[in-house]
């Protein structure tokens, strides 16, 4: 038995807990892009991989240590291809027309 206390919600988490939700959230958006895509499941695994990954760069940010390339590199990439036009909207693929 552990003698954890829950965090509050102000409180900043620990850069591996968020490393390991933005790992989860990677996992399952590969998942999801294997054998039949469900667009809908897919869209919102990405939405919630962004989200992990802008969460984990702010705490980076906030106790003033590099990211990593490679998050800083899928970071863009994502804020590229999914954009929200106010924080109410849920993220949708950028218009290319």
């Amino acid at each position: 038995m552990t003698n954890a206390t829950p965090r509050e919600p102000t409180q900043p988490q620990r850069p591996a807990e968020l490393m390991a939700q933005v790992t989860a959230a990677q996992s399952r958006v590969r998942s999801l892009r294997c054998g039949a895509v469900n667009r809908d499941q897919l869209n919102l695994a990405q939405d919630q991989l962004l989200a992990a990954m802008e969460l984990y760069a702010a705490e980076l940010e906030r106790r003033r240590l590099p990211i990593p390339r490679s998050l800083r590199d899928e970071l863009r990439l994502y804020r590229e291809i999914r954009v929200r036009p106010s924080p109410s909207v849920p993220y949708r693929p950028r218009d290319r027309s």
